[in-house]
């Protein structure tokens, strides 16, 4: 039963991956359409969740390759950075909303 959990724990982090990177690419072209002031704010906001989504892949590989003793503290790391690179993905795609408006 583990071993399925965390093989969909692995598959549910690599398809959020490949999400966010959409989702970033998708951001940064729409930031690269503002003023310049705008832009430079915005284009650092990215580049912080470009990070964050270079921690999660560490973490989610540190989950995959730990012990079945350490997978829930790795996969409760592994989770919290999920958390923090959607929410950081959710409240850029919020400023330019507001922004466009």
């Amino acid at each position: 039963m583990t071993g399925r959990k965390r093989q969909a724990y692995d598959s549910f982090c690599r398809d959020l991956i490949l999400h966010a990177g959409d989702r970033l690419e998708r951001l940064r072209s729409s930031v690269e359409r503002r003023e310049a002031e705008e832009r430079l704010a915005m284009e650092r906001t990215l580049d912080e969740l470009r990070g964050r989504r270079n921690r999660l892949m560490a973490r989610v590989e540190a989950a995959h390759q730990a012990s079945d003793d350490a997978w829930p503290f790795a996969r409760a790391r592994a989770d919290q950075a999920v958390h923090d690179l959607v929410t950081g993905l959710d409240e850029l795609e919020a400023r330019l909303r507001r922004v466009a408006a």
